[in-house]
Parts: C-alpha cells; structure tokens; sequence
C-alpha cells in the first residue's frame, strides 16, 4: 500500500507539479525513464531517431523523460554548447560508463576543465603536427597491404580503417602500437570489443551498476556466463594494464619513439595525485582510445563508399591531390591539405554524413535560467540537443542524405552548421588528431588504388543504431571492396 501511494504520488507530481510539466511532450515520457528505455535498449538505439519524431509532433521544445529537455533549433546550439558560461554535465550520463572518471564523464563544470586543461596540449595543432610522420607511416603501412592483395581478393575496408586508426591512437597514447594493421585481414580490431561498450553503455544508463560489477568479475567467469561482454572487460582491464606498465616503468618505449605520448606525459604533470591513478587514467584511456577510433574510421567509411559509388568525385579529388603533390615534392602537411577545397569538401561532407556523436549530451546551467523562445527553462535542468539534427536538417542541407561536396564550395555560410565535434568547452578534444587522418588517409588511399565495391550498398553506412555512435545495420559487414587498379 504504501509503495503504490508513492508511485501515485510520484506520478502526481512529474505530471501535474513538476516545473518541467508546463513543457510539450508524450505523458509517458514525463512520468518515467522507462520510455527512453524501451527505445534504446529494447529497440537498439532508436531513442535519437524517436526524438526527432517527438519533435515534428509537438514542436521545437520537447520533454523526453521526467527531468529532461530536448531542442531541435541549429541557431540555439551556441547558447547550450558555446562558451557562453558554466555548464556542468547531467550525471544521469556519467552512468554510461559507469560513472567513470574520464573527462567527457565529468559532470563539475571546474573538475573538467582542470583535466581537461592537462590533456587539450597534446592535441593541439602544433602537437598533431609534430606527430604527422606516424600518421604517414601507418597508412604507408595500410597501402602496403593493400597493395599485397591479389586481384578479385575483397579487403574489408572498414575494419582495414579502425586497423590503421587503433595502431595510430594507441601509439600516440603509450608509444606501443596495438599494431591491428598487421592481423591478417585486419581481422584483430576493436571493433567487437567497442560495440559491446557502447551497447552495454545504453543498458548501463538505467543500471549504473553494471560496469563497477562487470570490472569485478573473473574474467573465466564472465567467458562462461556472459560471453557477449568479454570485450568489455578485456579492453577496459588492458588498457588499465598499459597505464600501470608506464606508471611502472615497465613501458618506457617513450624514450624512443620519436614523439610526445599522452599517458607518459600526464602521469608526470602537475596534476593532484588523485587524477593520476591507474583507475582514473585507465577511464581516461577508454575515452581517448575509443573516441579516437571509432567516429574517425566510422567517417573514413562513409568517405570510401561515396567516393567509390561516384567515381567522378574520386577522380577529381585525386587530381586535385596530385596537383598539389607536384609543388615542392615533400609529403603533403595535413595543414595545406586542408586548404585544397574540393578535399576539404569531401572530408566535411563525410564527417557531416558520418555524424561523429549522435546521441544527445545534455548539458545543466546550474547559476541562471535558459532562455528558448517564449519558455523559461529552470536552472539545474538539463537541456539536450543533438548534432545529428543538424547534420541532417533538410532547411540547411537540401537533400541531407546525398553525399554532394560541392555543397561546402558554393555556400560557405554551411560552416555555422558543422557541428559534430560540439562546441563550447566541452568540445571534441580529438579534432586535430581526427582532421590530420581524415585528410592524410584519404589523399594517400585515394591517389595510390582505385577500388570497386563488393557486396556494399549505402545501407552500409547509414546509421540505423545510435550507441553514442552510429552503427549500420546489424547484418552489415561493412565496406568491402576489391582494388581495381593500383596508381
């Protein structure tokens, strides 16, 4: 009896008293969590495609669970996302990874811009600069490969670019390559390891208990109970292992290896002993690896379909590549790359395609009231948007799902709208390490081999799950090709 008087009493309130109960919305929605459980977990990753529906039914402002707001307006995004004063993380979210400690979890406003500050150094564009020769030599690495493939033989391109990007992010992390780019058809990725993350992550929102319980289990007792989340514990336990080898002193391969690496660096900053523990920097760890990858190989994909499905496009971007190689005969610098425009085009166009994070990240004005339209949000309400909307907003982007550089040539008032690193102070902390790939892998791949796809249509790579990150279609096996022609 007196369990039903509280949920009856619950229920009153979220529906009737709460300050969110003035908001547009389903009542499902704003009596329980459980509404967003149902489209993400149940129906894998559907609650950002559902959202996009709550909004064309009830308007621009949405209440999608009891304490939370949704915008869909690309010109608000400055105001949540800009610098534009404190914003503290929901902490509702920091149980995706069950409440880790890495930056993109921190909820502190000041907590995250302390770690943040320790770590945005080692992406600055002078750092990645610096760092360029790696990059180079690991898609040298990718074309040799590529190159050893007889002819009709399929390479499974996708996997082939989360290879050469793992080698290249764990390399810059701890001077130890992973090195995937040497598992026979790239067959040793992330790939497994990082959806059981982020699926598990889904799951992990409404029971945060989860990972704390998953990085206490054996692992043999895992393998025989559950063997669908081994990866996540095997990745999480080993990156955890390599922050304690350089703490250690067991990795010193930073002595050698030519260039700055981050977790050498950060465990001898100046940071409070708390932020360099092998738990805290392992968190940090997943973070940089993961997002390190992940969305970057993801657009490398959308960039290979499209660029192979349109060869015209791909022939002129190759000329103009070659064009520019002529002049000087050094190794084209990711900084001129950029300035090539129908390049840079297509790499916009692709990441644009690609989405980089595609569920929403909530942020909370803790000190003042947010301002939409006619609706005053109270302060210490979190308040969504997600980049995806805007990515794919017909009004901005005519026909928002064909893969048109030349979109980025004719209106460059588009770039107000290339958002998906975020904004603000929170903002991707890999876009230079992501561009400087994206630009070196495309040019290079793209001048040495001219592909033909196997089995692969653009249902491949269009996102129909959102885990954080897009993912295809289950069944897919990503793009696959067969190398027509070696330049």
């Amino acid at each position: 009896m007196v369990f039903l008087l509280y949920l009856l009493s619950l229920a009153t309130y979220r529906l009737v008293l709460s300050p969110l109960a003035k908001f547009p919305g389903p009542r499902l929605a704003a009596l329980s969590n459980w509404y967003e459980f149902y489209y993400d977990v149940i129906l894998q990753g559907k609650f950002t495609a559902h959202i996009q529906q709550l909004h064309k039914k009830y308007g621009p402002i949405v209440r999608i669970t009891p304490t939370e707001l949704h915008i869909d307006d690309p010109d608000y995004f400055d105001t949540l996302y800009g610098r534009t004063g404190r914003r503290d993380k929901y902490s509702y979210f920091a149980g995706r990874f069950g409440g880790a400690s890495d930056s993109f979890s921190t909820i502190d406003h000041d907590v995250h811009r302390m770690r943040r500050k320790a770590i945005s150094p080692f992406f600055s564009a002078a750092k990645i600069t610096d760092f360029q020769p790696v990059i180079r030599a690991k898609v040298d690495k990718l074309c040799e490969t590529i190159s050893n493939y007889h002819p009709g033989k399929v390479v499974p391109l996708s996997r082939a670019w989360m290879a050469v990007t793992t080698d290249i992010i764990t390399e810059y992390a701890f001077a130890k390559s992973y090195n995937q780019l040497d598992s026979p058809d790239f067959r040793d990725t992330l790939h497994e390891a990082l959806v059981a993350i982020y699926t598990t992550g889904h799951f992990a929102l409404h029971f945060p208990i989860v990972f704390p319980i998953l990085d206490r289990l054996p692992e043999w007792f895992v393998r025989a109970t559950q063997p669908d989340v081994l990866p996540v514990v095997g990745l999480r336990k080993d990156l955890a292992g390599r922050i304690r080898e350089i703490g250690c002193g067991i990795n010193e391969s930073h002595k050698t290896a030519g260039h700055a690496t981050i977790f050498h660096e950060l465990l001898n900053s100046d940071l409070p002993p708390g932020e360099t523990t092998d738990a805290r920097l392992g968190d940090e760890a997943q973070l940089i690896v993961a997002a390190g990858l992940i969305t970057t190989s993801w657009a490398l994909s959308v960039a290979s379909f499209h660029l192979i499905d349109q060869p015209e496009a791909a022939a002129r971007l190759r000329k103009e590549v070659a064009s520019a190689a002529r002049v000087g005969g050094e190794p084209l610098d990711w900084r001129r790359l950029e300035k090539l425009p129908y390049l840079n085009a297509c790499v916009r166009e692709s990441i644009r395609l690609s989405h980089g994070i595609v569920t929403r990240d909530p942020r909370i004005a803790p000190d003042v009231e947010l301002r939409y339209r006619g609706w005053l949000i109270p302060r210490g309400t979190p308040v969504s948007m997600t980049t995806v909307d805007i990515l794919m907003n017909g009004d901005i982007f005519e026909d928002p799902g064909v893969f048109r550089p030349e979109r980025w040539l004719e209106r460059p008032e588009l770039e107000r709208y290339f958002v998906p690193f975020g904004k603000g102070s929170r903002q991707c902390l890999g876009i230079n390490l992501a561009m400087a790939e994206l630009y070196i892998t495309i040019a290079t791949v793209f001048t040495q081999f001219k592909f033909e796809l196997f089995d692969t249509d653009e249902s491949d790579v269009r996102m129909e799950h959102a885990y954080l990150v897009p993912y295809a279609k289950w069944e897919s096996k990503g793009i696959r090709v067969v190398v027509k022609k070696a330049l």
